[in-house]
């Protein structure tokens, strides 16, 4: 992390936190804690491009809950359940640590899914690019996270856009899934739509803190702040 010294910024006054679990959170009412957390916004080329992936995949009728291709966004970290007040601790505290990284752009790339092939759970479209610059700014937030006692994932950071959750499978058979899967890849691939020959820009120029409302219809998202990345770099003479 770079030396620069930042704002006096008070950390929230909770004790230790226990680390994130990622839990469905019961009705909102307006005591409810806010369920937090940092993405980078897509384009519209790519909102798109994930529409029309979703149009090619979701007449397959697998047992999947697709998004909204206009909440699209490629997560850095989750904070979870987030007392309100500390989100101006938030907006306080990573203007500086954002700034510090200059602007840059990353490319769609395939199809993929977690944890496994054989066991999905999550379908997902990659992304490449200077992968270093978009390490370097979640290995920053989460060192800032941490020393402010936010909790934060600890497992390998995968970037990625979620496409959809596969849901509660035990009713329905889902033996032929992962098959159909792989080949709706290899399809879309052919067909330009998930490829990274054909890669569609991905500018990452800000970050934004979002905060999730889970309902029965799956999640929406509202923006809280942005936080603007530097100017590009230019380049070298």
């Amino acid at each position: 992390m770079m030396n620069d010294e930042g704002p006096n910024i008070p950390k929230p006054a909770t004790g230790n936190r226990q680390k994130y679990r990622k839990e469905r959170p019961a009705t909102e009412t307006v005591d409810t804690d806010w369920r937090l957390f940092l993405a980078v916004p897509m384009p519209d080329a790519v909102r798109h491009r994930i529409h029309d992936l979703i149009e090619r995949l979701r007449p397959d009728e697998w047992p999947v809950r697709w998004i909204d291709p206009d909440s699209a966004h490629l997560t850095l970290h989750f904070l979870g359940d987030t007392p309100p007040e500390e989100a101006a601790i938030l907006r306080m505290a990573l203007p500086a640590v954002v700034a510090r990284h200059a602007a840059f752009d990353l490319r769609t790339a395939g199809l993929g899914v977690f944890p496994k092939l054989k066991r999905p759970r999550v379908i997902w479209l990659g992304v490449y690019g200077p992968a270093h610059r978009l390490e370097s700014l979640f290995n920053e937030l989460g060192d800032t996270l941490d020393e402010m006692m936010f909790p934060i994932e600890e497992k390998p950071f995968s970037p990625h856009i979620t496409l959809g959750r596969v849901r509660d499978t035990r009713n329905t058979s889902v033996r032929n899934l992962p098959e159909a899967i792989r080949r709706s890849i290899d399809d879309l691939a052919t067909a330009g739509l998930a490829n990274p020959k054909d890669g569609l820009p991905l500018p990452v120029e800000e970050v934004l803190l979002m905060r999730s409302h889970l309902d029965r219809d799956g999640a929406r998202y509202e923006v809280i702040a942005r936080f603007p990345l530097a100017p590009r770099e230019s380049p070298a003479s």
